[in-house]
C-alpha cells in the first residue's frame, strides 16, 4: 500500500516539473531524493546595454550580470 502511495506523490512531482519545464525551466539533474531545475532570465537587451556602456570596464558588468540572473529551483520527490 506504501508504494502505491509513493507513486500517486511521485506522479503528483512530475506533473509539477513538468509545468516548469513548459515555463521555461531546464531539467539540471535528477536524483532519487529531487529534480534540479535551472534557469537564466537575462535579457538581451540588457546584455547589449551593458557592452555599450561599460566596455571599458573589459564587459566584467556582462558576466556578473549574467550569473547573477541564473536561478536553480529543487523540487523534491
Amino acid at each position: 500500500m506504501q508504494s502505491l502511495s509513493g507513486q500517486v506523490s511521485r506522479e503528483e512531482v512530475i506533473k509539477d516539473v513538468k509545468l516548469y519545464l513548459a515555463n521555461d525551466w531546464n531539467l539540471k539533474e535528477e536524483t532519487p531524493e529531487y529534480f534540479l531545475l535551472a534557469r537564466n532570465e537575462a535579457s538581451t537587451a540588457v546584455h547589449i546595454l551593458l557592452a555599450l556602456f561599460f566596455w571599458w570596464l573589459a564587459f566584467v558588468p556582462n558576466i556578473v550580470y549574467h550569473f547573477a540572473k541564473k536561478k536553480t529551483k529543487k523540487i523534491l520527490k
